[in-house]
């Protein structure tokens, strides 16, 4: 049994470093109950948090790193370089974590950021407008009371036929500059909702072949995510249009990412008929000795050949893929049942659409990832 908070951190490393995870994971919390020091607090919290990703506790690992951040003044740039944190720092849990840390991003922050990319000079013209509106305003309050006077008229009134001259031009200015102002401030309210719908789209999980569970705004930077959300019939439709153009596409960063919403889809059910009445003549035809054939089960069914899995991208969390489908159709006014929606390596959405998605013009129209296009302008675009 340690005898002082600095024991407990000593034992508890050398746990870690034989891989006792449980056993350092105990020490580490034992020396945050013998009155620490800051520096033996963090260095009980940081380990803590290192042995509970081992661990797997990804949510008790994140809490531990920024509270070691926050209450102990570790440096963030220290979890983000520790390779013992590498599987944490590919979870949601840890992106909730950084946007409350000292020294991290908020995502607030980073939404505004985004927001005002999208029309980098917005600023600027809202500065200027409301500048000069509030100057023709100025203007006009002093027209109006000059206007009062020339009305009652008398010795020095000021000319009336100039002053109603001047009070006309100030009033279009007044109103000129108002419009473009609000119309830019409305602007900038919608990209802000554009922005918030994409990092709530980047924070949605998708599932890797060795069980790993990540954000999909892991894949920012090297793909271009495409959305297939509707009935199990459109994916299957969609997916085997895309097959003619599956190397230049995955060329260019695609890969899709298919969401059943329904299986209401009248096409698929027929075929599933036609496939059950085509399997019960060929039981009937079986003849005397003749073998059955063997049928492939579902699991071997549904496996992926090696060469498509990083074509095709499994949603995790299928509700909240759902319910974010849901509302991009709303924000964007789309009324199909089946739509896909294509992203950039940004984030960002640049286009959305009902049915089958015109993979064959996309080729022209997005650039393969080597090209200095790509480097210089993905991003850029409008969100539909």
């Amino acid at each position: 049994m340690p005898g002082s908070a600095s024991e407990a951190v000593l034992q508890g490393q050398q746990a870690f470093d034989k891989a006792e995870y449980d056993a350092a994971l105990q020490l580490f919390s034992t020396a945050m109950t013998m009155r620490p020091s800051d520096d033996e607090a963090r260095a009980a919290l940081y380990n803590g948090a290192c042995a509970k990703a081992k661990l797997k506790d990804w949510q008790g690992a994140a809490d531990d790193v920024l509270r070691a951040v926050n209450d102990y003044k570790l440096k963030l740039e220290v979890a983000v370089k520790d390779p013992d944190l590498k599987a944490l720092r590919d979870r949601r849990e840890w992106l909730d974590a950084v946007e409350k840390a000292r020294g991290g991003v908020s995502s607030s922050a980073y939404a505004n950021a985004r927001a005002e990319s999208k029309s980098p000079f917005r600023l600027v013209r809202l500065l200027t407008f409301g500048g000069l509106g509030a100057g023709a305003g100025i203007g006009l309050f002093i027209i109006i009371s000059r206007l009062i006077t020339a009305l009652r008229g008398g010795e020095g009134a000021p000319d009336l036929t100039e002053t109603l001259l001047n009070l006309s031009i100030n009033s279009a200015a007044l109103a000129g500059f108002s419009f473009l102002f609000f119309r830019d401030l409305r602007g900038a309210e919608k990209d802000r909702l554009v922005v918030d719908r994409e990092e709530q789209l980047g924070r949605l999980l998708v599932e890797l072949d060795n069980d790993r569970v990540v954000p999909l705004a892991n894949f920012r930077g090297s793909v271009r995510p495409v959305l297939l959300a509707g009935s199990q019939g459109y994916l299957n439709r969609a997916l085997k249009a895309s097959e003619l153009f599956r190397t230049e596409l995955r060329a260019r960063g695609i890969s899709v990412i298919p969401i059943a919403l329904t299986s209401k889809d009248p096409g698929e059910k027929l075929a599933a008929l036609k496939r059950e009445f085509r399997a019960g003549k060929e039981e009937k035809s079986g003849g005397f000795g003749s073998a059955p054939s063997a049928k492939p089960s579902s699991a071997a069914k549904a496996q992926p050949r090696k060469e498509d899995k990083k074509w095709q991208l499994k949603a995790a969390s299928l509700e909240e893929w759902e319910g974010w489908a849901e509302e991009q159709k709303r924000a964007a006014g789309v009324k199909g049942d089946d739509i896909y929606i294509q992203v950039q390596l940004d984030g960002s959405i640049r286009r959305s659409g009902v049915g089958v998605p015109p993979w064959d013009r996309w080729l022209d129209d997005i650039p393969t990832l080597d090209s200095v296009q790509t480097r210089f302008t993905d991003g850029i675009g409008s969100s539909k």
